[in-house]
């Protein structure tokens, strides 16, 4: 059996090393690949704080739809504050105020990961994934399997770009090169 002549891809295009290159060419490459990584990550948190806020939104509107990238901990929070209020009407303006105020507080938090690791704070990425995988795991709990799956789908993109950073991070860069725009 012969290897495939099309090795898998990577998520962003691979700095090659070109002998013809200045090793100034080559670190530019690498770092605009590393910058795009970082971004990726930061993007797709900042991609699941938004889905959650609409889904928050839709939710306290009773709408019937809702994203499955968007965070389960926000939902369940949305729930228990919805069932909360219709067994204790009278407090449903304190169960509505908790239910905005932790929703906001998760919301921002997840916001700011996404800032941050644009920023290229790289310990917030494992943070991140372990955080994310653990709503996952709250999603696949109340079997919404849809929700699990965008999860995954979600962690593995995280997971390419985090991988794209821990390699570029062994190579000869000079600390200049890498230092945050």
């Amino acid at each position: 059996m012969q290897p495939s002549p099309n090795p898998p891809q990577s998520q962003f295009p691979q700095a090659a090393e070109n002998p013809f290159a200045s090793t100034e060419a080559q670190a530019e490459l690498k770092k605009r690949e590393l910058i795009q990584a970082y971004n990726t990550i930061g993007s797709s948190f900042y991609s699941i704080a938004v889905f959650s806020l609409i889904n928050s939104i839709v939710n306290y509107f009773q709408g019937g739809i809702y994203f499955p990238v968007g965070l389960g901990i926000t939902q369940l929070i949305d729930a228990l504050s919805s069932l909360f209020q219709q067994e204790a009407p009278q407090a449903g303006t304190i169960f509505l105020a908790v239910n905005a105020g932790l929703n906001l507080v998760i919301l921002l938090l997840v916001a700011l990961f996404g800032f941050f690791i644009k920023k290229q704070i790289k310990w917030l990425i494992p943070v991140g994934i372990v955080l994310y995988l653990l709503d996952g795991l709250l999603v696949l709990m109340f079997r919404d399997y849809l929700g699990a799956g965008f999860h995954g789908y979600f962690l593995y993109r995280i997971w390419l770009s985090w991988q794209t950073i821990r390699s570029l991070a062994k190579t000869t860069l000079a600390p200049s090169v890498i230092e945050p725009l």
